[in-house]
């Protein structure tokens, strides 16, 4: 992430430690969601990256792209990846999973989910850490219902306050189409429960080589900033643009 982004969202300003932040995402891929990521390799977090919809390698090319490889801190062990792509559909009886709940429904749902997260942030300790769960609002394509998708959010989000570690943040990226209700309705009861809310939409009028859309910022701690920009992903960053200073629109 860049300087110019990071004091747009006033993360210059607003320690990102005990934060929970969503990005609510029209498209299927987050490029602020990335650039959280490589962000907070770069500033040396431990990283914990949830994933109900992509593997590693997905992660790791984008990755190389901004700056940081995911192997290289997993062999440091600063990187945990939980994922359950390659155990779709079937499951193991010699091997646990992260999504276990999708085999046995005598279980709390997301029960696995919720105390492998946890082993991995006990592990690190007081390091500085970063959760980050993309595309939660999948959880209700899996067949788990929405209060237990908004349980799984709001232990996450107890993790982050819990005053024995200050140094834990979460960032979670979650679905926002229009014809998507149900997602919708998840991700807005995300929201209230964040202390920062980014909204990216595409373009109202359609593409453009010059802007990719649009961000909007919430605090809902204090100062209660509230802003619009205009925003351009490359493959290797953001640029961003207060509403009327892009030379393209102007």
């Amino acid at each position: 992430m860049s300087d110019g982004v990071a004091k747009a969202f006033m993360l210059d300003k607003i320690p990102i430690d005990g934060k929970s932040i969503l990005i609510a995402q029209e498209e299927s891929s987050s490029t602020f969601f990335h650039s959280f990521l490589a962000q907070s390799a770069k500033s040396g977090r431990n990283i914990c990256l949830v994933s109900f919809n992509q593997n590693q390698s997905y992660y790791h090319n984008i990755g190389s792209r901004l700056g940081w490889n995911s192997k290289t801190l997993q062999s440091k062990n600063q990187f945990t990846f939980i994922g359950g792509l390659p155990l779709f559909p079937l499951k193991s009886n010699s091997d646990t999973s992260a999504f276990d709940f999708l085999c046995d429904s005598t279980e709390f749902p997301v029960k696995s989910l919720i105390l492998m997260i946890k082993d991995v942030i006990v592990k690190w300790g007081h390091s500085p850490i970063t959760l980050f769960i993309d595309e939660l609002n999948s959880l209700l394509n899996l067949g788990v219902p929405l209060k237990d998708a908004v349980t799984f959010y709001q232990f996450c989000r107890a993790m982050v306050d819990a005053t024995d570690n200050a140094n834990i943040s979460l960032i979670v990226s979650s679905g926002n189409t229009l014809n998507d209700l149900e997602g919708r309705q998840c991700t807005s009861l995300f929201s209230h429960q964040s202390h920062l809310v980014l909204t990216e939409k595409g373009l109202q009028t359609g593409l453009s080589k010059d802007l990719s859309g649009t961000v909007t910022m919430d605090w809902k701690i204090a100062p209660y900033h509230h802003q619009q920009y205009q925003y351009k992903s490359f493959e290797r960053g953001i640029r961003i643009f207060a509403p009327g200073t892009c030379t393209a629109v102007l």
